[in-house]
């Protein structure tokens, strides 16, 4: 306390002096009363804030007599605060290889000749379409005819290939599908082929084409894969295997939409002859000169090259079936689709290829 009293009386001593020394004349001598006025308002201010410093500075002097030696109590910190830092959001790697961009056509489809070089023929499914039933499903050899929805079996004509026939030239190849109904004016259904270049069963390019709305060749929404992996067909190619969530299908993109290393390599519109017939144009070099298996299909289902073959993906009890009193009946998860069996060009067939029409 002694410490403090000390303190204390040299604050007030200075306090004392400082009042002495206030006066109210200026540099150049004594002050107007308005001046004397506005220097007093001034120095009661500072004398306020001055004596405010002085009590501050005793209550300071207390508080530091008042803490013993070797307390140890420190000023307390103010916590640290550590900025979040900002991630860089993480980029997902595209699925899709990135095609050339598309550029100027060079070449477009012609004339069609009238000669058929191969066909192949599928079941009509029209005809007993009102019973919610139809035949020619092979589910075990991946001929699918399954034109109807899903267990109420709406039957969809715009889907049920009868006959496609396919017309090859030096440097175009054309196929021309034909369908039970008119081809549909609006939807969201595909048509395309499966191209099989050893003739193994196993698929190698697959062609599609979402629903064409123009009477001209183009190439809008036209696609071509390519199955590099050979997975396509699973352990069996052509017959079901138990389900494999390991096959991946057709992964690699060749062609899109005019994208690609050929812009010109594949095309599509609607038949300007028949209604009930859309038209695929694709540059016969894709397939070469040693002959090759291929067949015809339509989707409103899945739509998911990733599942190809279906029914390597799904098993009969979950596919379900069309046939009356089948115990699978009616048709469940494969729905909407139709497939023809294959036919070939450019090679004299043995007669045991896997899909081959005629053979099991």
């Amino acid at each position: 306390m002694r410490r403090t009293a000390d303190i204390w009386m040299v604050v007030v001593l200075v306090f004392l002096l400082g009042l002495a020394g206030c006066n109210f004349g200026g540099e150049d001598g004594p002050l107007s009363l308005e001046e004397a006025v506005q220097a007093g308002v001034q120095a009661t201010l500072t004398k306020e804030a001055w004596l405010t410093g002085v009590e501050e500075a005793r209550m300071t002097a207390i508080a530091a007599d008042s803490v013993s030696p070797g307390s140890g109590q420190q000023e307390e910190e103010a916590p640290l605060t550590t900025a979040t830092p900002t991630l860089r959001p993480t980029v997902q790697p595209s699925l899709t290889p990135t095609l050339k961009p598309a550029v100027a056509h060079v070449q477009f489809p012609g004339g069609i000749k009238e000669k058929v070089d191969t066909y192949v023929k599928d079941r009509d499914s029209s005809e007993y379409a009102a019973d919610g039933i139809t035949y020619g499903d092979d589910y075990r050899n991946n001929v699918l005819e399954r034109p109807f929805t899903s267990e109420v079996m709406v039957y969809q004509g715009g889907l049920d290939i009868i006959r496609v026939n396919l017309k090859v030239g030096p440097t175009w190849t054309y196929a021309i599908i034909y369908l039970a109904d008119n081809l549909p004016t609006t939807g969201t259904m595909k048509y395309g082929l499966e191209l099989d270049l050893d003739e193994n069963g196993r698929g190698d390019y697959l062609i599609q084409a979402s629903l064409p709305t123009s009477l001209e060749w183009n190439v809008d929404n036209v696609q071509v894969y390519e199955d590099k992996d050979e997975d396509v067909g699973g352990k069996s190619p052509m017959r079901n295997d138990p389900p494999d969530e390991t096959l991946n299908g057709y992964e690699t993109l060749v062609f899109d939409s005019g994208e690609g290393a050929d812009p010109d390599l594949a095309w599509v519109r609607r038949n300007p002859d028949e209604l009930n017939s859309l038209q695929i144009a694709f540059k016969t070099e894709l397939v070469g000169d040693t002959g090759y298996m291929w067949s015809a299909w339509s989707d409103d289902s899945y739509q998911a090259l990733d599942l190809w073959d279906y029914h390597d993906h799904f098993s009969i009890e979950s596919a379900g079936s069309p046939y009356p009193g089948s115990p699978y009946y009616p048709i469940k998860r494969v729905f909407s689709f139709d497939s023809t069996c294959r036919s070939y060009y450019g090679f004299k067939p043995k007669g045991n290829e896997p899909g081959l029409c005629g053979s099991k």
